[in-house]
Order: C-alpha cells, then structure tokens, then sequence
C-alpha cells in the first residue's frame, strides 16, 4: 500500500462490504415501513463510521496530488469605454431590493432555481482552493487535523486496519503546512 490509489483501492472495498453488512442487517432493501431505534441507532453509528473513512479516502488523494502553479490571466483587460455621443448620458436606475419581514436585504431570486428552494443563488462555477489555502497558511492559520476515530475497536479488523492507516498517511499528508503552534 505505497501508493496512493492502493490505500484508495484497498479503503473503498471494505467500506463497501460493510455498508452491504449494514443493509443486511437492517433489512433496508426490503423497504420496512419502520425500524426498531436500537437497528436505527446501531446502523447509524456504523454510517458515521464509514462516512468518516470515505471522506478521509479523497482527502488524502487530493493531498497527493501535486499541482503546477496557475498562470495569472493576461488575456483579459479592461474595456475601454467608448465616448458617448454628443448630448447623450448614461441612465443610472436603483438595483431592485426585496425586504423580508426581519428588514435585512434579500437575495435576487434565481429563476432557474428548482421551486423548492426559490431564493436560492446561482452557482458561478467551481472556485481554486489553492489561493485559499495559501492564503490560511501565510496568516498563520493551524493546520487541519485528523483526528482519532473513538469507535475504531468495533469495525471490521480490515476495516480498522484501514482507518488506523488513513489516520496516519493525512497526518503525515498535512505535515506540510507551515504550523506555528
């Protein structure tokens, strides 16, 4: 497991096997109308566990990868405007506003959005997390932490083996960022 992709290969197919343990045991994909909280709370703790190993496994693939630095856009420039003709000016009208009941000022609503959530904000395409994260560091920020998980004695031995592991590859992963603490 030197490599990246084997501790990714070697994560996901325990985690896999497990949640089709907690499947049977719950007896979900026969869709009952009710479960017993004692199965709900145990199949739930085993979900927490797993999601736990799952976002861990992304993580370390991300803090794997090394990125070449990004070249700053040359291509875009400012228009310059164009005088106005003789006579003409430009007309300025107040953007519109809508006032919930609280007075604060409320978001334009999207009109592609879905009706269930009809104040919600379009999307203006993913954002770099690298200046952010340079960003955190150079400020001095801690670095993140992974943290133990407390109920890592009652997965699965491989599936143990697994989150012990992933524990110490993202901290090790992590080490990288300047910590001033």
């Amino acid at each position: 497991m030197s490599h990246p992709s084997d501790i990714i290969h070697h994560g996901l197919e325990p985690a896999r096997l497990a949640l089709t343990n907690i499947i049977g045991l719950t007896n979900i994909h026969l869709r009952p109308l009710t479960l017993r909280r004692s199965l709900k709370r145990r199949a739930s703790g085993r979900l927490k566990q797993l999601e736990i190993i799952v976002r861990r496994l992304p993580t370390l693939m991300a803090l794997a990868l090394s990125l070449p630095a990004v070249r700053p856009r040359t291509g875009l420039t400012p228009a310059t405007p164009t005088p106005l003709p003789e006579g003409a000016e430009i007309a300025t009208f107040p953007a519109p506003r809508r006032f919930a009941l609280s007075g604060r000022v409320q978001p334009e609503a999207d009109p592609d959005a879905p009706a269930l959530f009809p104040g919600s904000l379009r999307a203006s395409g993913p954002v770099a997390a690298a200046p952010f994260l340079a960003r955190q560091q150079e400020c001095g920020d801690p670095r993140p932490a992974a943290l133990t998980m407390a109920s890592a004695h009652r997965l699965r031995p491989e599936l143990g083996a697994i989150a012990t592991a992933l524990l110490g590859l993202l901290n090790a992963a992590l080490e990288k960022w300047d910590n001033s603490s």
